[in-house]
């Protein structure tokens, strides 16, 4: 009698599922800029780019979205399409080679580049936002072009965004690539 029991709640829960149409998930990443976007140098610099500090409640697939009350959301059919951390340090390469397109641009430490490669640390302190209000972008960087020559900055952005993941990517997208632009123009040393 109790495998009987348990056979037909296998059984119904089974149906359940089956009829019932699962969300499918979407899945994100971040791009760069058009290629007509100004060239800030055309020099032949050597750039070695790392990120050095991320937050570790965004160092996952689903997207975090925060509320007024420091508490998160963790998505639950919106995914980024690889490790947000690389797909950053990926946009950013690619928009400094349309704005410093002579640059020969390294993302570090995995990447080998000379030991006379200008350092970008990129130290990510925000990176999300609230459905439905903006996006919170917050960078601090530092350029080290050797010699003693050490650049800082600090760099945020904030983007007015619709309800949906797609628009708060859209938002967060839009913030790197302004980061990138002006990581850019402190490279090429303007």
């Amino acid at each position: 009698m109790r495998y009987l029991l348990i056979i037909l709640l296998l059984l119904c829960s089974s149906c359940i599922q089956v009829f019932d149409d699962p969300l499918p998930m979407r899945y994100y990443l971040l791009e760069g800029v058009p290629q007509e976007t100004d060239i800030a140098s055309d020099k032949a610099l050597t750039i070695a780019i790392q990120l050095t500090s991320f937050p570790v409640y965004l160092d996952r697939l689903q997207i975090i979205t925060k509320n007024d009350d420091n508490t998160i959301n963790v998505a639950d059919h919106d995914r980024w399409a690889e490790p947000i951390q690389g797909n950053i340090l990926q946009t950013v390469r690619e928009n400094l080679r349309i704005r410093l397109p002579a640059a020969n641009i390294a993302i570090s430490p995995w990447e080998n580049s000379t030991t006379d490669a200008i350092k970008a640390k990129i130290m990510v302190n925000k990176f999300s936002g609230k459905l439905g209000e903006h996006t919170e972008v917050d960078i601090r960087w530092t350029i080290d072009g050797g010699a003693g020559e050490i650049r800082q900055g600090h760099f945020t952005d904030r983007q007015p965004i619709g309800d949906s993941y797609q628009d708060l990517v859209a938002g967060l997208n839009s913030g790197i690539n302004n980061f990138s632009m002006e990581l850019a123009k402190n490279l090429a040393g303007e």
